[in-house]
């Protein structure tokens, strides 16, 4: 059987690569004792899959059952050559039982027993049952079953009674030399979950389609749905916690005659498997993968209304998705684990343009002559025969499966009542309470003590609810928020909304730039660009220095009303950066050699314009992350075309002037200004002169908001 094991997993792992498969594993540590794993059945090849990701990843050989009518010709040879039995075959469950005392291989079983494809689960009358023509009733409780027989004949074998053994199972050769008395059989839970599910032709389906012509049998739905989620799905089997099995036996141990008394044991199965097939089911459902289509789907019908506005329905899953990840326990897709900034920004987001075609495509969507979507709950709820119900409406597939999770059901109904605006204001404050506790953190790790609101590393933030103009305005390279306080008040002043946000390694102590890269920048500036998305209606975004820098990334992934950006380091004077450094690859290799020699750790920075606000010194290695920053800016300034102000000195001793011109002469904006300015420092935005910077900032979003 292991060499079989091994020419699958071969063969597994070939199509898996062809494919493009993408199977990972999570979850809890499997035991070393012989296991009965426990799995949810979406898709046929599950059978095939999940054992050979077993022998894969642990190299333990597993056997399962299949429907008797498989076992025909070379595929049933095969089948049977893996150990996989008929589930009709009479010494099924000795051969089970005997697997798992011996140690022999572990048993994969699906107590469902069949493939749920409408995910229809309830939990009724104090069982989960499953729902569909194929079978309507109670989850099956014989894989408990097992469990327990295995547990007591284990227990039997303790006192070395061969004929008891004998007499559990017979036509059976099951005694105590076969039964490894060290080892405790554990039930342990699978969770297997896909994303995303979607219907739609695929090559190998085309081509099956050209030999045979038969486009609407049940064959065609299980290629159309399994191939495509082979070809572009993450599968993900999730290991729960191993279930002892003592705690269920302490009654019918308490006299030990009982263990021998054929009757008791058989009352005592009877009684446990159904409270043991709810263990096992309850850890299987709950552990399920929940990703954005979950979210996407639970969002849409507790909306209060039919008419589904785009905007709306991204700020309701951006609540939802974060409130999420504060529930416990749950086993949630990489995609929510961000704090998905790109849903509110990004008009092109993936996930949820996906999720939008597929109801448009299903009908549950449908677009009115305003362009807003209306929303028809009836095809939704509609049934298909059971057979095409993952290819006619693999929205409700999506939602059975997510709707018995009661917490999170609960959380959607309830965010559902706030109104769009509500909404907003709560993101928004959910933000920016975010960034004083990432603030918080760094500060209390590397000064020592709770800041305070008047520190310099703290987060700006001027928000009036009358003012519908925000503006997203950055700091530069070692300095911090202080540094854009002036600007920012006289701009919100003047009727605009201001957020400065902390670059992380900034305004705490130079030691943090040790530890931040630039997508921690990124993501940042990121951050605050959402809140003040979430609250005005026109939002410009900026910067200062490195500041300005991160501003022209954003604005060339994003849809932006204006760009400003002032003294941005695209050129720089300092030669340890612009010559000594001019590739990653190079000043990686330096550092490694200048920290193994012992010096120039640090770059002096005590001559700084605003010793104040700005670092006196800073690690040669954080430099790399700045010309990361620089690299990416100058590869994507061609994407800008939202209007854009730039501001430089002429003789900038940190910038260089020629800066302002290649950003001039790289975007693409049909409205663009270059303001060159005779300033012999860097920080323009703290010299006597600021004024005229401030006047020309304050005009350019003046004129393009009136």
């Amino acid at each position: 059987m292991r060499i079989a094991f091994a020419v699958s997993s071969l063969l597994i792992g070939l199509i898996r690569k062809l494919s493009g498969a993408n199977i990972t594993i999570s979850g809890e540590k499997l035991p070393s004792s012989p296991v009965l794993f426990v799995a949810n059945h979406f898709t046929r090849f599950e059978t095939f899959v999940v054992p050979h990701m077993l022998y894969e990843k642990y190299s333990r050989p597993s056997r399962s059952l299949a429907d008797d009518s498989v076992f025909v010709g070379l595929l049933g040879k095969f089948m049977s050559k893996l150990g996989t039995i008929s589930n009709k075959d009479k010494a099924r469950d000795c051969i089970i039982v005997e697997d798992l005392l011996s140690g022999n291989s572990d048993w994969v079983i699906y107590p469902e027993g069949y493939m749920v494809k409408n995910k229809k689960i309830s939990f009724h009358n104090g069982e989960f049952c499953t729902h569909s023509p194929e079978y309507e009733g109670p989850v099956h409780t014989g894989a408990a079953v097992m469990a327990l027989k295995a547990k007591v004949l284990q227990e039997r074998a303790k006192h070395n009674n061969t004929e008891t053994l004998k007499r559990f199972c017979k036509g059976m050769d099951i005694d105590s030399s076969k039964i490894d008395k060290s080892l405790s059989v554990k039930v342990v839970p699978i969770s297997i979950t896909y994303y995303p599910i979607r219907p739609g032709k695929n090559r190998f389906l085309s081509w099956i389609d050209s030999l045979v012509h038969q486009r609407d049998t049940r064959l065609f739905e299980e290629l159309e749905i399994e191939v495509n989620l082979l070809m572009d799905a993450h599968m993900n089997i999730r290991f729960g916690k191993a279930i002892s099995l003592d705690h269920y036996m302490k009654e019918l141990l308490e006299n030990n005659d009982d263990i021998y008394d054929e009757k008791k044991v058989h009352t005592f199965i009877d009684e446990k498997r159904k409270e043991l097939t709810n263990d096992m089911m309850q850890r299987v459902y709950s552990q399920m993968q929940i990703n954005f289509d979950h979210i996407f789907i639970l969002s849409l019908v507790t909306m209060p209304t039919l008419k589904v506005c785009p905007s709306y329905l991204r700020t309701l899953i951006y609540k939802n998705a974060r409130e999420l990840r504060i529930l416990p326990d749950y086993n949630l897709h990489k995609e929510l684990h961000k704090e998905l900034f790109k849903l509110i920004l990004d008009e092109s987001y993936e996930p949820f343009n996906s999720a939008i075609n597929l109801a448009v495509k299903q009908n549950i969507l449908y677009q009115d002559s305003d362009g807003e979507y209306l929303f028809d709950r009836s095809l939704l709820e509609k049934e298909y025969p059971f057979h095409k119900v993952r290819v006619k409406n693999t929205l409700q597939v999506i939602l059975n499966e997510i709707k018995w999770q009661r917490p999170i059901v609960h959380m959607a109904k309830e965010n559902s009542k706030l109104t769009e605006n509500e909404l907003r204001l709560d993101n928004f404050n959910h933000i920016r309470k975010r960034s004083w506790k990432y603030f918080e953190k760094e500060y209390k790790k590397y000064v020592g003590a709770m800041p305070l609101k008047e520190d310099k590393g703290t987060p700006i933030i001027l928000y009036d609810e009358k003012h519908d103009t925000g503006v997203v305005f950055s700091h530069g390279y070692m300095a911090a928020p202080k540094e854009i306080e002036t600007l920012a008040y006289y701009l919100f002043e003047r009727g605009i909304n201001v957020y400065v946000p902390r670059l992380r390694g900034h305004g705490t102590s130079p030691k943090a730039l040790l530890h931040v890269s630039a997508k921690d920048w990124e993501t940042d500036f990121e951050r605050a660009f959402t809140a003040m998305r979430q609250v005005c209606s026109k939002v410009y975004i900026g910067g200062f220095s490195t500041g300005g820098l991160l501003a022209l990334i954003h604005a060339a992934q994003y849809k932006v009303d204006g760009v400003i950006s002032i003294n941005a380091a695209l050129k720089l004077q300092d030669l340890r950066v612009s010559y000594v450094v001019p590739t990653l690859q190079f000043f990686n290799e330096m550092v490694a050699h200048l920290h193994s020699k012992g010096i120039m750790k640090w770059i002096d920075n005590s001559q700084t314009e605003q010793p104040s606000v700005n670092y006196h010194k800073h690690p040669l290695s954080s430099v790399s992350q700045l010309e990361k920053v620089m690299s990416k800016v100058t590869k994507t300034l061609s994407k800008i075309t939202a209007p854009i102000l730039i501001i430089q000195g002429d003789n900038d001793p940190v910038v260089k002037s020629e800066s302002a011109r290649l950003i001039y002469d790289g975007v693409r904006s049909e409205e663009k200004k270059l303001l060159l300015l005779p300033r012999k420092r860097h920080s323009i935005l703290a010299d006597e002169k600021r004024e005229e910077v401030f006047e020309a900032v304050f005009g350019f979003i003046k004129k393009e908001i009136q």
